[in-house]
């Protein structure tokens, strides 16, 4: 699930309130995972040439900031679907991770979904084959049956404008959600590479922001 990791939260509340922590000096290296980062930059890419990325980022300005200038990896063969920054080329500590990713949206699972395995999703603009994850919303509850960070399908069955279905497997059975519930959903773009290439995010691309 995106945002900063439990190491970074640590270290922004101690800098704020103790004026303390550990901090990464000026440009982060930036990591790519294949799998879900999670709050510890999990699944990162091995092999291939990888190596993570010292990057310039731009000054923070309404709690955003981006990549002054493209960022270029070697991949292994595989998906690509998250990043994470670190104040190390290897080893280190994760401060943040985050998906490759286009649009959120508010999911909402009611018993009569539950028993469709139904997420309503008021006008999504999701479509077959999307890839999704579910997040958890604060002193909210994700849906039974789903878990949090796991990229799904969404599938055709079901598909309509208000609401979706979705599977472990493309065009697969529909997860059986056995329980209410709300959680965010972000679509996020799986890049995948069926041998050894070249990945790159462009100049003002990877977007960052401090609520992640």
């Amino acid at each position: 699930m995106p945002g900063l990791s439990d190491f970074g939260e640590n270290a922004v509340l101690d800098r704020i309130y103790n004026f303390t922590g550990t901090f990464p000096a000026a440009n982060p290296y930036i990591s790519l995972h294949s799998a879900d980062p999670a709050d510890t930059g999990a699944n990162e890419l091995t092999g291939g040439g990888y190596a993570r990325q010292q990057t310039d980022f731009t000054a923070a300005a309404s709690g955003t900031l981006s990549n002054v200038g493209a960022i270029t990896w070697s991949v292994p063969a595989g998906d690509v679907v998250g990043w994470g920054a670190w104040d190390a080329v290897s080893a280190g500590n994760c401060f943040q991770t985050g998906f490759f990713s286009t649009v959120v949206g508010l999911a909402l699972v009611r018993t009569a979904d539950a028993t469709a395995d139904d997420v309503q999703s008021q006008t999504h603009g999701l479509a077959a084959n999307d890839r999704v994850e579910f997040e958890v919303v604060e002193g909210l509850t994700v849906p039974a049956g789903l878990t949090a960070g796991t990229l799904y399908f969404v599938i055709a069955t079901g598909l309509t404008t208000d609401a979706f279905r979705v599977s472990t497997t493309q065009g697969g059975a529909a997860v059986n959600i056995t329980g209410n519930g709300s959680a965010i959903w972000r679509k996020v773009v799986v890049t995948n590479f069926s041998s050894a290439g070249t990945f790159q995010v462009a100049a003002g691309d990877l977007d960052v922001y401090a609520t992640e």
